[in-house]
């Protein structure tokens, strides 16, 4: 055999060499995982979810994700079937799991929802109110509670007043505009736009309030793929990070996601700050409270919430610090 020969065998060798290691680390890499998370309203409540696509975060993860924007009411069932991974409504998936659901609160966002009380220019005190109409996004839900809590504090029964179930909050805009309602309940940026349209907040934003926006996945994916809801909080914690250190990027996503004036982003996104959670965690007495108030059936916390993947999540996020 010529040196020349040898040296090209040699050569062919190395590359062939070269192309199984590179094969063997493609085929090796790990395929992002895909989640699909819903979310009730186009407000800035889903800020968190919006900076964690917009960034990247959740492929720092290796997650392939799909933000849908869903009605609270079928959020707990979408969940248990499996149909998205996670939900984000809180009330009304929280009073799911008071009922039997099999699901569990894992993440917190937003400990009090900002939420105003809006009504017609017509309205120009609480008394007014009787015998009219509160558009809200379901019957019972996080909105129609606080709006019972405000209304009740500026002396006002709220069982003078008739909850009709609308949608979101672009939806009980319109119906406040149209005359369809007298009153609603919505937070950032809705309030700020009606506002701007001659439209008085009568109360807000409340004293006690109630969470607005969670993570809540079931107790099949928890057993099942216990990594997966840690990377996705991890995400989710990144996020509220990202969103507490870095204003005025963070007003340009919600500007991308939600166009609106600059002010009214402003507005939305220092309201959201006050209650925004730096753990996404509550305490035991915290969720106790919110049991009290949003249902007469009770279940042991441990049923309830488990918040051992957000732990997780934030000792590995401060470990990479």
């Amino acid at each position: 055999m010529t040196a020349n020969l040898a040296i090209g065998l040699f050569a062919s060798v190395l590359c062939i060499g070269d192309s199984l290691i590179l094969d063997s680390r493609a085929q090796g890499a790990e395929t992002p995982q895909r989640i699909r998370i819903a979310y009730a309203s186009r407000s800035s409540s889903a800020m968190p979810q919006y900076v964690a696509q917009t960034k990247g975060f959740f492929k720092l993860e290796g997650l392939e994700t799909e933000l849908i924007q869903m009605n609270p009411r079928l959020g707990a069932t979408a969940v248990v079937n499996g149909d998205v991974s996670f939900a984000t409504p809180f009330v009304s998936i929280f009073r799911g799991i008071l009922q039997g659901f099999p699901i569990k609160l894992v993440f917190v966002h937003l400990k009090k929802g900002p939420y105003y009380v809006m009504v017609r220019p017509e309205i120009k005190d609480v008394q007014q109110l009787k015998s009219k109409k509160l558009g809200v996004a379901t019957i019972k839900g996080a909105d129609q509670l606080v709006a019972e809590e405000l209304l009740q504090a500026k002396g006002f029964n709220p069982s003078l007043i008739q909850a009709v179930a609308i949608g979101d909050g672009p939806v009980r805009m319109q119906a406040l505009i149209s005359g369809a309602v007298e009153a609603i309940c919505v937070a950032p940026p809705h309030d700020l736009l009606l506002k701007r349209m001659g439209y008085p907040a009568l109360a807000g934003p409340p004293e006690v309030g109630l969470p607005v926006a969670g993570m809540f996945t079931s107790d099949r994916l928890l057993h099942e793929n216990p990594q997966l809801v840690r990377r996705t909080l991890k995400t989710m914690l990144r996020s509220h990070q990202y969103i507490f250190g870095n204003k005025q990027e963070s007003i340009q996503i919600l500007l991308k996601w939600l166009p609106q004036p600059l002010e009214i982003a402003e507005h939305s996104y220092e309201t959201e700050l006050r209650t925004l959670t730096r753990d996404g965690q509550m305490t035991d007495a915290e969720l106790e409270a919110v049991i009290n108030r949003v249902a007469d059936k009770k279940r042991p916390l441990d049923e309830v919430r488990d918040f051992t993947p957000a732990r997780q999540a934030l000792k590995e996020l401060q470990a990479e610090k």
